[in-house]
């Protein structure tokens, strides 16, 4: 609704604005004050409810003409809300009962632009209107934007106990943090790192620490805020838990073209152009990234990891950093584009690393991986490098694991440097091309160790040991020793009574494998074990079947049903160990037991095992029917079965050992 000024009066002049640009304002409210003559003639009032814009140009002293728009009034949009709730007009927009985000009334704010205060959202066309003042001031001020993360960037902390040095480290800070006292080391030169930095750079902190650990760090670098202020960005607010990248529409609704990031790790960033990844900076031993799940609850004494005073990562950094932002001024001021992308200056200065180089990779990628898939590979490409398959005379460097390799030997009759994989890793920290000099491939070069920019406790898999024929050979030793030793501590009451050992009259287990491992495989040597166990098994069996009264029903049966384990374990792996009652039922129908009555037995003629034949065209049916039967054996007969079973076994058992002798023979 269009506000006008209706009065006719002339030389009517523009008073005081009683209302804000953008504000709700109520039915009657008073918009302007309006002078004649110097002196205050009239007001002017609203018709209606809604949210107030000024016309341009209308200031303090403005001529006013009848008929002339003020301003206008519309609908809220309400394009500013904080927990649901819009900050113009005050309205609730949750439906009643209804959790966060359930709203009654459709809104067009849908953007976070406040770092720590995630619910405070606006509208687009808002956000673009604020991200558009930004841009113009930081072009002004002359400067870029730097997102810069926290655990292993620019400092380590460690929740294990520890005494604090303070002359020694007077940068490690202790401190009190959910009922837990944390010390936190920050990386050398990170003080002068920060202020150096800040006159180039909007710093904001981007971090998966939470929200009180975030801001307790910001203190410790930042005491007066003037470096970060509450540009603080923590695990509380981010929009994913795998990714830090989701958050920059948000915070930059025009575009991340400003946009610097330095991490430790790629990953979080999808590996953006926009990164200048840093190798991670570990002051305590054995500790990891403070915000990452525990897996031992144990107390361990800290240590200082030996080279963590002389690390100098800042510094290379600050340099990177300070020639990226030079760079990139220099072609605003010559106007190349309207549109300049930092992206494109980082991706300009990285490839002139290694610019001219062509590199050949020996013992580095493992085998059955993608050359192109490797993080080597990546670096290397990122950072200016050709890379071929093979050495030709193009090649001007060929990077090893270890020395003695063909594409090593043909390059070194080529005049080729050849180079361990540290000097890649040189030329990438440090964005300069290392001398290769320093990192030569001889012959007591030792294999690498880590990964680029990565942590130097995870070995390359390309040079892990592989465990050999002797190593296999003395574990097998050492397995078979460990169980004979077992069957032999439950035999021993026995042996003292028959006398009998180890088969063969072997008494030593390691002279019997060595002999056994000349003729015969290690399976053949454990079912001898375990022929000699079900001997004893079975004799141990007759006697608990004397000391049991006749009638008396035996329930359980281990030593039995460890000795059919044993019998089947070549063939039935898997199957899990049967009762002997259940063993005897098996028995009866594979025609190994058959009735006291022969002639009760009726026998298929053209089954040369002798199985009972069915008289039921379903198998299942016949089996739930015999085990019915053999579950209602009477108490008085249960003995009767037990011994039928025993000489099954003893039958069994000799037949194996007849048949292993003969094989040997």
């Amino acid at each position: 609704m269009e506000i006008k000024f209706e009065s006719n009066e002339s030389e009517c002049t523009a008073g005081i604005k009683k209302a804000s640009e953008g504000s709700f304002v109520m039915k009657d409210a008073v918009l302007l004050e309006f002078k004649v003559n110097g002196s205050v003639a009239g007001r002017i009032k609203t018709p209606s409810e809604g949210v107030v814009t000024f016309t341009k140009g209308l200031k303090i002293g403005s001529l006013l003409k009848q008929g002339q728009v003020i301003a206008t009034v519309s609908e809220c949009t309400h394009a500013i809300v904080i927990k649901d709730m819009c900050a113009t007009c005050g309205k609730d927009l949750r439906e009643k009962g209804g959790r966060a985000g359930q709203r009654k009334e459709q809104s067009t704010a849908n953007v976070s632009m406040i770092h720590h205060v995630p619910e405070l959202i606006v509208s687009d066309s808002l956000a673009q209107e604020l991200g558009s003042a930004d841009e113009n001031n930081l072009i002004t001020n002359r400067k870029l934007v730097l997102l810069v993360d926290l655990d292993q960037t620019i400092i380590h902390t460690s929740d294990k106990p520890m005494t604090v040095d303070a002359e020694n480290h007077k940068d490690l800070t202790k401190y009190n943090l959910h009922s837990r006292v944390y010390t936190t080391k920050l990386r050398p030169h990170t003080t002068e790192f920060l202020n150096k930095m800040s006159t180039m750079y909007e710093m904001h902190i981007v971090t998966y620490g939470q929200r009180q650990y975030a801001h307790k760090i910001a203190k410790i670098l930042d005491p007066d805020a003037r470096l970060f202020g509450q540009r603080i960005l923590s695990r509380d607010e981010l929009f994913s838990a795998q990714h830090k990248t989701r958050n920059l529409k948000a915070l930059f609704p025009c575009g991340d073209n400003f946009v610097v990031i330095i991490d430790d790790r790629a990953d979080v960033w999808m590996y953006s152009d926009a990164l200048i990844q840093i190798k991670p900076y570990r002051f305590f031993k054995e500790v990891g990234d403070i915000n990452a799940p525990k897996n031992s609850k144990e107390q361990m004494p800290v240590q200082i990891e030996d080279d963590a005073h002389e690390d100098r990562v800042l510094e290379e950094i600050e340099r990177v950093l300070t020639n990226i932002h030079d760079k990139y001024y220099e072609k605003y001021d010559l106007k190349e584009t309207d549109k300049l992308d930092v992206k494109d200056v980082i991706k300009e200065e990285r490839k002139k690393v290694l610019d001219g180089c062509v590199i050949v990779f020996s013992g580095i990628v493992p085998t059955g991986e993608k050359l192109e898939r490797t993080d080597i590979y990546r670096l290397c490409d990122q950072f200016g490098a050709k890379i071929l398959p093979e050495v030709t005379d193009e090649v001007t460097h060929v990077v090893g694991a270890r020395y003695g390799t063909q594409k090593i030997h043909q390059a070194l009759r080529l005049g080729k440097f050849v180079v361990t994989v540290q000097w890649v890793y040189a030329c990438v920290e440090k964005w300069i091309k290392a001398d290769e000099k320093l990192f030569e491939l001889t012959k007591e070069s030792t294999p690498p160790i880590g990964r680029p920019l990565g942590s130097k406790y995870v070995n390359d898999l390309a040079n892990m040991d592989t465990i050999g024929k002797a190593a296999l050979a003395d574990m097998n030793n050492e397995v078979d020793e460990a169980l004979s030793d077992e069957d032999e501590d439950e035999g021993d009451d026995d042996d003292e009574d028959d006398g009998r050992g180890d088969p063969d009259g072997f008494d030593n287990n390691e002279e019997r494998g060595n002999e056994v491992d000349k003729e015969i495989n290690d399976d053949f040597e454990e079912e001898i074990i375990s022929q000699d166990a079900g001997e004893k098994n079975e004799e141990k069996e007759k006697q608990n079947n004397d000391s049991f009264p006749r009638g008396q029903k035996r329930k359980h049966c281990p030593e039995m049903e460890d000795e059919e384990e044993k019998s089947d374990s070549e063939d039935e792996d898997d199957e899990t160990p049967m009762s002997y009652k259940a063993l005897l039922s098996r028995s009866r129908k594979e025609g190994r037991i058959v009735p006291e009555n022969y002639e009760d037995a009726v026998f298929d003629v053209d089954d040369d095992k002798g199985h009972i034949p069915s008289t039921s065209m379903n198998d299942e049916e016949d089996e739930e029917r015999e085990d019915n039967e053999d579950e209602d054996v009477p108490e008085s007969d249960d003995d009767d079965e037990f011994e039928d079973m025993a000489a099954l076994i003893e039958r069994q058992i000799s037949e194996t050992a007849d048949e292993r002798d003969n094989e040997m023979e």
